[in-house]
């Protein structure tokens, strides 16, 4: 029996516990059977419908992961597989796979609290290097683990997110806007952003944002910019409304100095809106020839991108048709395939 660290079911759902959640639905579609060991403070909105799910008690804590759930395994499921989509393994249970989706806690530190970086940058080398195998999701965040956490690349697999298919709402424009979405953390770079449209002389669209800041995270360079004209502030979105965002927007622009995936890229390549990004190796690898890309660093050139992407209709057409053909590479049930091979090599 494959069984599942399903802390994640009491954390909201966003880019990591979306992953972790979907991967799940999608490894039950290709017949692998699997229990998913959660705390007792699943998330609402979680549809686990056709999941087994055990509740084992306790809150979604990292004691949760460490003691209890290594406690529950050694009594019920000893010499298992534990399968860690998100957060960590029990450092004391031998057999797991563990996912390490980027190390922006040790590169880009500003972005979370002391405790939060200090915890990861502790416990996460301990358990990747007991683990028997690591999953991670681009090239790019492989070759990371490798330089920085000294990890074997033979013990390494890529499993790239994707984007459930959902349906197009159709194009309702009332304004011109361009779209970022993203928590307001540093790393972010949406400072550079908002600079970079705030310099422009009178721009004939505006600047969306959706997504805030969490838990661990702040940004208060970012308050001053609240309320300056053309620039909203949306904070969390639901997905269906999220998806009308991306489809009537000019262009989604994503201006983050570190990344391991980007999975706003690839929704918004779903809902065929135009990319315009950061020239970061991650995001040079998930769209290809599907986004329009800048250096975050500079905003001059962060303003250019954007009045090019505004008002050339050719080239956001253009893009579009790439970011078509760019989705193919992606989907749930061909990242799930992947962990259930290795699965099976672990049996």
């Amino acid at each position: 029996m494959i069984v599942i660290n399903g802390r994640f079911l009491s954390q909201r759902i966003t880019g990591i516990q979306r992953f972790a959640y979907e991967i799940c639905c999608a490894l039950r579609q290709i017949g692998v059977e699997f229990v998913i060991l959660s705390p007792a403070n699943i998330d609402k909105d979680y549809d686990l419908s056709g999941l087994s799910v055990e509740r084992i008690g306790g809150r979604g804590s990292h004691y949760w992961e460490q003691v209890t759930l290594l406690r529950y395994m050694k009594r019920h499921y000893n010499g298992h597989i534990l399968l860690c989509l998100s957060g960590l393994s029990p450092l004391l249970y031998r057999r797991s796979i563990l996912t390490i989706h980027d190390i922006s806690y040790l590169l880009r530190p500003r972005s979370y609290s002391l405790p939060y970086c200090l915890y990861y940058q502790f416990m996460t080398p301990l358990a990747a290097k007991r683990a028997e195998m690591i999953l991670t999701v681009s090239e790019f965040s492989k070759s990371e683990l490798v330089k920085y956490l000294h990890l074997q690349a033979d013990n390494i697999t890529v499993v790239y997110n994707a984007v459930r298919p959902s349906p197009m709402p159709p194009r309702k424009p009332s304004k011109r806007y361009l779209l970022s979405v993203a928590s307001l953390v540093p790393r972010k770079n949406l400072k550079s952003l908002l600079d970079a449209y705030c310099g422009l002389e009178n721009p004939d669209f505006e600047l969306y944002f959706a997504g805030g800041s969490l838990g661990n995270y702040a940004n208060p360079e970012l308050a001053s910019y609240i309320g300056q004209q053309g620039v909203y502030f949306l904070g969390y979105v639901a997905d269906e409304e999220l998806n009308n965002l991306y489809r009537n927007a000019i262009a989604y622009i994503n201006p983050s100095l570190y990344e391991g995936f980007g999975t706003p890229n690839v929704e918004s390549m779903m809902m065929e809106c135009p990319l315009v990004v950061s020239a970061i190796p991650a995001f040079q690898e998930v769209c290809g020839d599907a986004a329009l890309y800048f250096d975050p660093m500079n905003i001059a050139d962060i303003q250019d991108k954007m009045n090019r992407i505004a008002h050339d209709e050719t080239l956001r057409k253009q893009l579009i048709a790439n970011g078509n053909e760019q989705l193919k590479k992606y989907g749930w049930e061909k990242s799930a395939a992947v962990i259930k091979e290795i699965l099976e090599s672990h049996e």
